[in-house]
């Protein structure tokens, strides 16, 4: 068989540790937690060139109403932005020909999964890095073009610091001389109820994931996820947020504005010493698909890092395609009909 579902798994976090685009976000607990979390039925599939694994690619599979929707990563509301293929350890360093010969096999692998599955509605957001679309092209998909903030790590911190936003540095400085400081943490409640007060106000269009979603996820990745605090000279709170320290060090989930104040801008520079400290290559900052986010996030210098989703549907699945953007989507109506959303 060139496809097949991966049931064990120490064959499939071991292809994820090696494969320099294998993310957390692939891993098997990560994977089992969200498919329990979802309802979305986990399917790890594993794509072989002969008998060796040469990409795996999990997808989320669910029948609803007598439609066949098949996701990765399934919708939660951007706490995984990101899922779809994950090439082999030896892929990025091949040469094009080969490169290109193990394409076609994952190409044709895929269509043989999919084929089983029978989808009205597939969508699949890529790593950033995945560029080479053209069998998905080919083969009649959409492409939607998205965007991440990255920032290289390689510089010296005072290069780093010099590449701020005059104003932001005069922001921090401050924050420093009034003894702001960050603690690691082992309790999600304060980021919790910062980001679910956020989350509730009318403007947002973002119901708020369960807690218990995220407390599966620390408790299965300890060394990997990990809850920052910042406190002021007295001890009070003014900032949380959320790391994922795996290959990439991603800001992953992070608070709202705590008391009005800025102080996450420095929450996050502490953030970009700890990931320099670590000696990770890169720091990336989700959201620069959010306009509202796009100027706050600017200041830090950061390059832009594309990742593109693949999508293609029948006319059914337009049709609840629609429904679910004009209808479903709203939060009143969500909090009703989804169940890992509070």
């Amino acid at each position: 068989m060139s496809v097949e579902v991966i049931t064990d798994r120490e064959t499939w976090d071991t292809f994820i540790d090696a494969s320099p685009s294998g993310l957390l976000f692939h891993r098997w607990d990560f994977l089992t937690i969200t498919e329990q979390l979802t309802g979305y039925t986990a399917l790890p599939y594993g794509i072989y060139k002969g008998d060796e694994l040469v990409a795996v690619c999990p997808l989320f599979c669910k029948r609803s109403c007598g439609l066949s929707i098949v996701l990765s990563p399934p919708p939660l509301q951007a706490i995984v932005p990101y899922m779809g293929l994950v090439m082999g350890r030896d892929y990025t360093t091949a040469k094009q020909s080969k490169k290109e010969s193990t394409l076609q096999v994952v190409a044709e692998g895929l269509r043989e999964g999919l084929g089983n599955l029978a989808p009205d509605y597939l969508s699949m957001k890529l790593v950033p890095g995945f560029r080479d679309i053209r069998q998905f092209i080919r083969d009649g998909y959409r492409i939607r073009i998205n965007y991440s903030y990255v920032i290289n790590l390689a510089p010296p911190l005072e290069t780093l610091w010099e590449n701020l936003n005059g104003k932001l540095r005069t922001n921090l400085r401050k924050f420093e001389s009034d003894g702001y400081h960050m603690e690691e943490g082992n309790d999600l409640g304060p980021l919790y109820e910062a980001v679910g007060r956020r989350f509730s106000q009318p403007e947002m269009n973002i119901p708020m994931v369960t807690r218990q979603y995220f407390e599966d996820i620390f408790r299965a990745y300890p060394e990997h996820v990990r809850v920052y605090h910042l406190y002021d000279r007295n001890g009070a709170l003014k900032g949380v947020g959320t790391t994922q320290e795996y290959k990439r060090y991603i800001l992953w989930v992070g608070g709202p504005k705590i008391d009005g104040t800025s102080a996450n801008e420095y929450l996050q520079w502490l953030l970009l010493r700890d990931a320099k400290g670590k000696g990770f290559l890169e720091f990336e900052n989700t959201g620069a698909n959010n306009p509202n986010l796009n100027m706050h996030k600017a200041k830090y210098n950061p390059a832009l890092s594309i990742y593109l989703e693949v999508s293609k549907k029948n006319g059914v699945g337009k049709v609840a395609e629609w429904v679910y953007s004009n209808i479903v989507n709203r939060p009143r109506i969500k909090r009703r009909v989804v169940s890992y959303i509070d």
